[in-house]
C-alpha cells in the first residue's frame, strides 16, 4: 500500500482525497472518498501513526473514520453542513498498517433537522466496526428546511 500522502496516481483504485475535510479530519486521516455503484465510500490507508502500541489500528481512529462516514453520508448529494449529536460503535476486528479501511453507511431516516445513519468499516471484506450516528443538519441563515 502507498504512503498516506502518496500522489493521486498512487491512491487506492477510485479513491481521491476528500475535499470536505476540516483540519482535525485532515490530521487524523487524511480520509479519502470514492463514489461507485454502491454509493459513497470513505477510505483510510492505515499508516504507522494510526496504530496503537500493539501495531493494530487504534480504536479512536476507527471511531473518527466512522464518525466522518456518518456525516459524509448524511451530506452526500446535499449542500448541508452537519454536526454529530449521537454516535455509537461496536468493535468487531482491527487492521494493520498498509491496509485500506473503507467506511460505508446508509441514511435510515432524514427529518427536518436530523439525519439517522448506520454503517460499518471494513478491511478486505471483513467487518471492523459497526456504527450508528445521528447528525444535525446545519444550513445557511435564511434557507428553508429540507424534507
Amino acid at each position: 500500500m502507498p504512503p498516506v500522502n502518496a500522489p493521486a496516481d498512487h491512491l487506492p483504485e477510485g479513491f481521491e482525497p476528500d475535499p470536505e475535510l476540516d483540519p482535525a479530519e485532515t490530521h487524523v486521516g487524511p480520509f479519502l472518498r470514492r463514489v461507485d455503484g454502491d454509493g459513497l465510500a470513505i477510505g483510510l490507508v492505515i499508516a504507522a501513526h494510526h496504530c496503537n502500541e500493539h501495531g493494530a489500528l487504534h480504536g479512536g481512529v476507527q471511531m473518527a473514520l466512522a464518525d466522518y462516514t456518518v456525516g459524509a453520508t448524511a451530506r452526500h448529494g446535499t449542500t448541508d453542513s452537519t454536526v454529530t449529536v449521537s454516535f455509537d460503535a461496536q468493535f468487531v476486528d482491527t487492521a494493520r498498517a498498509g491496509e485500506l479501511v473503507v467506511g460505508r453507511a446508509e441514511v435510515v431516516r432524514r427529518t427536518g433537522s436530523l439525519v439517522f445513519v448506520q454503517g460499518r468499516l471494513s478491511c478486505g471484506g471483513r467487518p471492523l466496526l459497526a456504527f450508528n450516528g445521528v447528525v444535525k443538519r446545519l444550513r445557511p441563515a435564511g434557507e428553508a428546511a429540507r424534507p
